[in-house]
């Protein structure tokens, strides 16, 4: 398996690498003026049929094939990495073609667009995986091996009008199709549920826990509790709403937001923007346009945050799992569960409503990637109305063995905010998870009393526009903030009590209560945030890196963080936001849908 990511290491980097500037600084007046994504000039790639059928299929630097009707996908692509933090992906599959061909094509022009920055990812975060662990490896290589078997089983076993299993498979179909294209295969659409470096990278989330069902022992500077992130909903009524790619333009009405913050390793700072448009059925597959922040190669969002066609937000923070009994074949198996990587997937594409999504996504559970997920209708809401009692917010919540969801618009109706910060709020969660264990030890696993959920309660109201949003979800003050305070020393707060982190600015050596408020390679990266106009066009704003100000920038070149890989990244993260334009036309369902 070692061999097996070496070789694919040494495919890539006979590829030639860009230069990157030494100094990454944006400059003040960029800073001060446009924000859109408009600006940046795309590369584009299209995907052909060769020939008369879809057995073979070529690649055309250009927009256009020779012949129009043999275009199958077309991919736009703008590499701003150094400038944004960001890359940009379009990818738009056409009607013509069938379902299997134009999967198989997404995942060609993503793979050929991208291939740089899947390199660089592919060596931060694979690479190394195996290194002094090669009994789990091995272990890991059978378990996910026997997986993908049983998933192909089930595919051909299931008719092929089955809509849960035909979107596991049109799904490996663009996986084949980035892998092929990546490693410069010939681009014969087929479909493999095949383990290779493209498929780890999908696992990301997964592997949070797959690492201790099979006994992975920890790295020294991994974040102990596998992940965190911030959520947040906000229902404001008569709020000024501003649009940054709009000049001088304002209205005062009601709105409602949806954020995130995702927060982890700093080597995991490779990101991409991406909206999908399959040339889908819309009836078939209501969430056939997606838009998400995400990673190179990795067809879901994995942090999690995520547009649909249908009307939807989903978005996730990460449940730890303290009852480690759980972890046992009793709860988790290779066989008769799905990743959450891919069950997530098939949930943005075929739920019309939160409550599909939940219902979805609960199916095969895997017991991996344990999270509390927050889906918003967006369907249900008009500005200036009273949201409805029902449907608006769904959550579920996940552990090896167990999954409940809840209606949640009663709280959003009650409190005009629900937030979300790595703490179930479903009491059977809680008890089975062990956090509600956790939580008479240290407040820091209380829902409700921890550090993110008081400033939520407290700051919600401040949030009146996009702007004050943006604010709130990369606030991070830990050595004024009172609720950052803890028992620990020398310095009597935590980098990681903020909205979104910085783990990095921790004391090395220092002492903390508890050890996830310590020192390590774990922060905030990104910031993602919408509201009901940006969502309209499937758009949303995007900020790269740690928060800032008033905190020094992260700096590879000044920092306590060594010994994490980083290729590919720009030193300096001083970077400002971005408000994304898709080139693409993308129609949003924006009325509920009847009801049978």
């Amino acid at each position: 398996m070692k061999l097996f990511f070496f070789l694919f290491g040494l495919l890539a980097a006979v590829e030639q690498e860009k230069a990157w500037r030494e100094d990454n600084r944006v400059p003040v007046e960029q800073i001060m003026n446009d924000h859109s994504s408009a600006k940046f000039k795309y590369e584009y790639v299209s995907v052909c049929v060769n020939g008369t059928d879809e057995t073979l299929l070529d690649i055309v630097h250009g927009k256009e094939c020779k012949d129009a009707k043999s275009r199958v996908a077309l991919g736009k692509y703008s590499n701003q990495v150094n400038t944004t933090g960001w890359g940009i992906l379009e990818i738009e599959t056409f009607a013509s073609h069938s379902y299997d061909v134009q999967a198989y094509a997404a995942g060609v022009a993503e793979g050929e667009l991208t291939r740089l920055q899947i390199y660089y990812h592919y060596r931060n975060t694979i690479e190394t995986m195996c290194n002094n662990h090669t009994l789990f490896c091995k272990r890991l290589y059978i378990y996910l091996q026997e997986n993908l078997d049983w998933m192909r089983s089930q595919v051909m076993s299931n008719p092929p009008t089955d809509p849960f299993w035909r979107q596991v498979n049109l799904t490996f179909a663009q996986l084949t199709g980035v892998y092929d294209a990546y490693s410069k295969r010939n681009l014969t659409p087929e479909i493999g549920f095949d383990l290779h470096p493209i498929y780890m990278m999908q696992l990301a989330g997964d592997m949070f826990d797959l690492n201790k069902f099979l006994n992975k022992t920890p790295d020294p500077m991994e974040y102990p509790e596998g992940g965190r992130c911030s959520g947040f909903i906000k229902l404001a009524p008569g709020n000024k709403v501003s649009f940054s790619w709009i000049t001088e333009i304002s209205k005062l009405f009601q709105d409602l937001f949806m954020a995130h913050v995702s927060m982890s390793s700093l080597s995991w700072m490779q990101r991409i923007l991406k909206i999908y448009k399959f040339g889908y059925d819309v009836n078939e597959v209501p969430g056939h346009i997606v838009t998400f922040s995400g990673y190179p190669a990795a067809l879901i969002s994995s942090d999690d945050y995520t547009i649909t066609s249908a009307g939807l937000t989903s978005i996730e923070t990460t449940i730890a799992i303290f009852n480690t009994t759980l972890y046992t074949d009793k709860y988790m198996s290779s066989k008769g569960q799905v990743h959450c990587w891919v069950r997530s997937m098939v949930s943005n594409l075929l739920s019309r409503t939160g409550k599909e999504w939940v219902d979805t996504f609960g199916r095969y559970n895997s017991g991996t990637y344990n999270n509390q997920w927050t889906v918003l209708d967006w369907k249900h809401f008009t500005p200036g109305q009273p949201i409805p009692d029902k449907n608006v917010v769904w959550i579920s919540e996940q552990t090896p063995g167990y999954y409940e969801s809840r209606d949640m618009t009663w709280y959003l109706k009650k409190y005009t905010y629900f937030s979300s910060y790595n703490i179930p709020f479903l009491p059977k969660v809680s008890e089975i998870s062990g956090f509600d264990t956790k939580a008479k030890q240290f407040s820091w696993f209380e829902w409700g009393g921890s550090p993110r959920a008081r400033i939520f309660d407290r700051d919600h109201n401040k949030v009146t526009d996009i702007d004050s949003l943006t604010k709130l979800m990369r606030y991070n003050d830990f050595t004024h903030e009172e609720f950052a305070r803890c028992k620990c020393t020398p310095l009597p707060y935590t980098g990681e009590g903020g909205i979104s982190a910085r783990g990095d600015l921790n004391t090395p050596g220092g002492t903390y209560e508890v050890e996830s408020m310590g020192f390590r390679d774990h922060a905030g990266l990104d910031f993602k945030g919408t509201n009901y106009e940006m969502f309209k066009k499937m758009r949303f704003r995007a900020w790269g890196g740690p928060p800032y100000d008033p905190l020094p920038v992260f700096d590879w070149n000044h920092t306590n963080i060594t010994n994490v890989r980083h290729f590919g990244q720009p030193d300096v993260w001083n970077f400002t936001y971005v408000d994304l334009e898709w080139e693409l036309a993308a129609k949003v369902q924006l009325t509920p849908y009847p009801t049978n």
